[in-house]
């Protein structure tokens, strides 16, 4: 044997010793877990000042039975280089061959590599608070390169807790219309280069301007979503309710964290747990929050029926002035709640994926810290709400007994539809119909989508579109008592859909009603204004009667020289004063303008 021989063979046998004597002392085992973040207008400005690009190479696929064998990690600030990780590293095990022919690495460049002990102290020095969160990193296809160093690291014995974001899932979200969306063809749209494809400082390199740039092309989108977000948060005032609500959950024992609270574009605050479980608004009415009709604990309340979108005869509308008003529906804000948070936590139980679904979902909307809910609840304490001054409760309600329901249509009775035994053939048959007329009632061509939703129906398309598409064009119209028949129709054939669509029929039997109160209040006016012109013409007709009474005019020997209707028909033609001829008339003086003045009996 050589001496180069013998001092290899103990060489080996020293490394082989080292090996042996490690694997004696346990490495107590660490917890290194990442978390994919999404890129939003909240995180994007401390992103974009700070973040660390990260890839790696491998043996193979598996995180757990495969190896990292390099690293590469460059921390930018404001898209500019700042400081640069590379190493390879001896993981132990050979690479496999189709391994090296992507990334050129060979077992006897590994061979001479430092170990995974040394090259992950320095590569945790180098990353410092993005083991924590503090900084964000990011990989293309990050998944892969996090679940690989979080595997490493708990290996190893080191604690993490990283949060990263893909540039793979953002390239696809921001960039239209690329063949597809590896590393290499985002460079090319990038105008990137890449020297050392498939190595890892390159790779991550690269990656870091990637996602530099990505921030630029998604900057629009996130003042917008800004914007949206901005606008669906509560009020003050809508807060104060919100915070009520989620103390009442949380007093119960209820889990608040994924609580959340936004306002929708119809102005209602939607209170959600992924589901919306409670709806509160204020309006000009008053405030109110919608329960279900059977809730005994409203009897107290000052209540009104709900409309269709609203949840039809199954809600109703509880009126509070002060949120604590709200105190007696306490068990039932709390069920509601139970309820929605056991649905969401069923439908999140099934994978991993569902729950970071679930947490992209809520992630825009409104939560309270318990502070905030402190906060909000003593300045409740300390306002003065106004009482509550509407009484809708004793208001009497419209029923079909107040309305003449006359509708015209040319619908073929239920008794001639086609394929009325046959679901599948009258959907195939009667929805393209639907489809084409509901086109036509959103252009507002409302009479030829009527026509079209007869033949439909005519078709033995039976379905709760169809009924509504009916209705809303009824209601366009203003033909009120089509839309009644109509939703009768539909409430009779599809029981199931009764409640919201005997609000929009109560609604529309009052609008009826309004309207046929109009056309008669219109009728009467008519009518007495065709009274006062008939009076008008038989007064014309009539002659007047005289005003005053009849005088005679006589000589001194008393006969009637004249008689007039009045006297001052007397003045006018004789010219003597009325009351020289009232006097005389009345044996006040004999005569007036030399004549005798007698009054007609």
């Amino acid at each position: 044997m050589s001496i180069l021989g013998f001092f290899k063979k103990n060489a080996n046998l020293a490394t082989q010793v080292e090996k042996e004597t490690m694997a004696e002392i346990p490495v107590q085992r660490g917890t290194a877990i990442s978390k994919r973040i999404e890129l939003d207008f909240r995180n994007e400005s401390s992103i974009r000042n700070c973040y660390v690009s990260f890839d790696v190479e491998t043996t193979g696929l598996s995180p757990i039975s495969d190896r990292i064998v390099e690293i590469g990690a460059t921390i930018f600030q404001n898209g500019i280089v700042q400081r640069v990780f590379s190493s390879l590293v001896n993981p132990g095990i050979s690479i496999s061959q189709s391994a090296s022919a992507v990334n050129h690495i060979t077992n006897s460049m590994l061979n001479s590599a430092p170990s995974e002990k040394e090259v992950y102290s320095q590569l945790v020095d180098f990353l410092g608070d993005a083991l924590c969160g503090g900084i964000v990193m990011c990989a293309h296809n990050a998944k892969f390169d996090f679940d690989f160093l979080c595997n490493t690291l708990s290996r190893l014995g080191f604690n993490a807790n990283i949060e990263y974001i893909d540039t793979l899932s953002l390239s696809r979200k921001y960039l239209h219309g690329l063949e597809n969306y590896k590393q290499s063809t985002v460079e090319n749209y990038f105008g990137l280069t890449n020297p050392s494809s498939h190595r890892a400082a390159s790779d991550a390199e690269n990656c870091g301007h990637i996602l530099y740039r990505l921030l630029d092309v998604a900057s629009e989108s996130l003042e917008i979503e800004k914007r949206q977000i901005e606008q669906s948060k509560p009020n003050l005032q809508e807060l104060e309710v919100c915070a009520f609500i989620q103390n009442v959950i949380f007093q119960k024992g209820g889990d608040t964290k994924l609580l959340r609270f936004r306002k929708n574009s119809s102005g209602y605050v939607d209170v959600c747990c992924l589901y919306t479980f409670l709806k509160v608004k204020f309006a000009k009415k008053g405030a109110y929050i919608l329960i279900r009709s059977n809730c005994p604990a409203t009897e107290n309340y000052v209540t009104e029926l709900c409309t269709q979108s609203e949840g039809g005869t199954d809600y109703i509308r509880v009126y509070f002035s002060s949120p604590f008003d709200l105190e007696p529906l306490s068990e039932y804000i709390y069920k509601a709640f139970f309820n929605c948070y056991e649905s969401m936590e069923e439908y999140a139980s099934y994978s991993n994926y569902r729950r970071r679904e679930i947490e992209n979902s809520i992630r825009f909307m409104c939560a309270l810290t318990n502070e905030e809910v402190s906060s909000l609840l003593n300045e409740i304490k300390e306002h003065n709400y106004a009482p509550i001054t509407i009484s809708v409760a004793n208001e009497r309600q419209i029923s079909c007994d107040d309305v003449v329901i006359h509708a015209v249509y040319n619908r073929v009775p239920l008794s001639e539809i086609r394929n009325a035994d046959n679901w599948d053939k009258g959907f195939k048959m009667g929805f393209p119909h639907w489809e084409k007329g509901e086109d036509e009632r959103k252009k507002g061509n409302l009479v030829l989508a009527i026509e079209l939703f007869d033949k439909a129906r005519l078709n033995g398309y039976a379905a709760p579109a169809l009924y509504t598409s009916y209705a809303l064009a009824y209601r366009q119209l203003k033909d009120y008592s089509n839309e009644i028949v109509i939703l009768d129709e539909g409430i009779a054939r599809m029981p199931d859909q009764a409640s919201a669509w005997s609000a929009r029929r109560t609604k529309a039997i009052s609008l009826l009603f309004a309207q046929q109160e109009k056309e008669r209040i219109a009728a009467e006016k008519l009518k007495r204004q065709a009274e006062k012109v008939a009076q008008k013409e038989t007064a014309v007709s009539v002659p007047k009667k005289p005003r005053g009474r009849a005088i005679l005019q006589m000589d001194d020997s008393g006969n009637v020289i004249k008689e007039f209707d009045s006297i001052a028909a007397a003045v006018q033609e004789v010219g003597v004063s009325s009351k020289s001829i009232r006097d005389a008339a009345n044996g006040v003086q004999k005569r007036a303008g030399g004549y005798h003045w007698m009054y007609k009996t």
